[in-house]
């Protein structure tokens, strides 16, 4: 079975966002890879990345699954 790396969370607000990115990096398997997140293209990335603190390194924030690809 293969887990999905991209958690979608598009459409809500920065609370329940880094609640669910938290929660994915808790029970994370393959740490060696980043977190893709899915996040609305009005998403405040540099507040959520602080907000994450050092387990901003682990994070992949973007607005369009597309930039996934072009990063890795």
């Amino acid at each position: 079975m293969q887990v999905s790396n991209t958690i979608d969370c598009n459409g809500l607000s920065p609370a329940p966002t880094l609640l669910r990115i938290m929660q994915a990096l808790v029970g994370r398997e393959d740490s060696t890879s980043p977190l893709n997140v899915l996040v609305g293209a009005d998403c405040n990335c540099e507040s959520l990345a602080v907000s994450l603190g050092q387990l901003a390194q682990d994070v992949q924030l973007a607005s369009d699954a597309k930039q996934f690809a072009a990063v890795n």
